[in-house]
């Protein structure tokens, strides 16, 4: 693969002037490792995981026991007007769950920990996905104002041969005014080209945090990722995966949330008027009439069938886009490759000539103008399969991520 378009874009042109001037040429890799750092949403994915396992460790705390104090008799009429017949009563309960409920709350926090972490390298898959996407689109962009620039320089240049030779009488007036409207086509071409690249070199500027007004991305060989088995789940399965298990979790737990909890209390009471100490136990119940939490058990029974639809669905999904990417990237790397072939030098090497016969007076400024306008088109070609095989590249990457 072409590393860098700049020779072969200025093949058969005079020297470029007036092309932009970059401070801070970026990697890919360089573009990952800082956008990772700066980005808001690993940020947001990685303060998910520590909330999941701060609930994690909550729900192995067992309710904790309850202290009483119950003060009777006093404040009254006749002889509970003073505290002669006070009842003093001290007591500690505690709820004991039945029913398998903490250890449910456990699995569920469990599984929701797992999710985060699954959830945090997906944001990271995607924010790689993204940058990787906007880093193909800035270096095609400066190949296309490298393009654009070397085709304004020779219009400009066509435009002051055109100028001469109606000066001196070989070709007819209207050679200048042909000439003189490829100019303005460049011209105008050029500004569209500035407007992208400026748009594409923002795009990557804001994922990795960059402030620099020239940055500019450096071409490079990017590995296609290794191919993987059929059976090898993909990072979207695991996650749909790991969300069905939440939601089996979640149906345990509403389950045993059905159980009635018992509360045992204990304690002491005292009679002041005899100083008499008595012991004080029980336990209480609730009784299951008419809430047995049956709603929130169809819902989550609700919600573990939708888990394991979206998991199907992810499984087609992932199917669909690892092929999908597969493909592209095969068309686009047999496209490359014909494209920066002979065909090429070929017609760098025709408009080098006719560029040089006009000059001579042996080729018509038409013949000039269709071999220039090949010659853009096929460095046009080339920068579209070089972005097209890096956008393969990219989509691969996010489908194979683990």
């Amino acid at each position: 693969m072409l590393k860098s378009l700049g020779p072969l874009l200025l093949a058969g042109a005079l020297t470029m002037t007036g092309s932009p001037a970059y401070a801070e040429p970026v990697t890919l890799a360089d573009a990952l490792t800082r956008g990772q750092h700066v980005s808001p949403r690993i940020a947001k994915a990685r303060a998910e995981v520590k909330a999941a396992e701060g609930r994690a460790l909550q729900t192995g705390v067992r309710p904790n026991p309850e202290l009483s104090v119950d003060v009777e008799n006093f404040s009254g009429t006749g002889p509970y007007r003073s505290f002669g017949q006070t009842e003093t009563s001290v007591a500690v309960s505690q709820q004991f769950e039945l029913g398998g409920k903490r250890r449910a709350r456990k699995a569920v926090a469990a599984a929701e920990r797992d999710y985060a972490e699954l959830a945090l390298r997906r944001a990271e898959a995607d924010l790689a996905y993204d940058i990787g996407i906007a880093h193909a689109e800035l270096r095609a962009a400066d190949d296309h104002m490298v393009l654009a620039q070397g085709v304004l320089t020779r219009a400009a240049e066509l435009a002051r041969i055109a100028e001469t030779l109606v000066d001196v009488g070989r070709d007819p007036p209207l050679t200048k005014l042909r000439a003189d409207a490829l100019l303005a086509e460049a011209n105008a071409e050029r500004l569209r080209v500035t407007g992208q690249w400026l748009s594409a070199r923002q795009r990557l500027a804001l994922l990795i945090g960059s402030d620099d007004p020239e940055l500019s991305a450096v071409a490079q060989d990017v590995p296609t990722p290794p191919t993987l088995a059929a059976d090898v789940q993909s990072l979207d399965e695991r996650l749909a995966s790991v969300e069905r298990d939440v939601a089996s979790a979640r149906i345990r737990l509403a389950q045993a949330e059905g159980i009635p909890d018992v509360t045992a209390s204990g304690g002491v009471r005292n009679f002041r008027e005899g100083g008499e100490t008595a012991v004080m136990m029980g336990f209480s119940i609730p009784l299951p009439l008419s809430n047995r939490n049956r709603g929130n058990i169809a819902a989550a029974r609700a919600g573990g069938e939708a888990a394991e639809a979206q998991l199907a669905q992810t499984r087609l999904d992932t199917r669909f886009s690892r092929r999908d990417a597969e493909l592209m990237l095969t068309a686009a790397s047999e496209r490359l490759s014909a494209l920066s072939g002979a065909g090429l030098w070929q017609a760098s090497e025709a408009a080098r000539i006719a560029e040089i016969g006009y000059q001579q007076g042996k080729f018509t400024l038409v013949e000039l103008i269709d071999a220039q306008e090949a010659l853009t088109g096929a460095n046009l070609k080339l920068i579209e399969a070089q972005l097209d095989r890096a956008r393969a590249l990219a989509a691969l990457g996010r489908a194979n991520a683990q």
